[in-house]
């Protein structure tokens, strides 16, 4: 299964904004997951929690204060 993610996505409707996520795999089916926020900052974390909690991603890091980043393969 290969999962895009791309902020360039998140778009305003009306008076919120829409982050996007689109899984395909490998026999041709796909899904699409949306999240909206007030701000496009809070679209892409509701959709990254979202994703989290589907096991799609790797869980975030903690907080260490060393500014690491997550990192994602796929």
């Amino acid at each position: 299964m290969e999962l895009y993610i791309n902020r360039n996505w998140t778009e305003r409707y009306a008076n919120s904004y829409v982050a996007e996520a689109i899984a395909w795999s490998e026999e041709g089916n796909h899904a699409t997951i949306f999240a909206r926020g007030i701000t496009a900052e809070e679209a892409n974390t509701k959709l990254e929690s979202a994703l989290r909690e589907l096991l799609l991603i790797p869980e975030a890091p903690m907080q260490d204060g060393g500014g690491s980043k997550e990192s994602r393969s796929g």
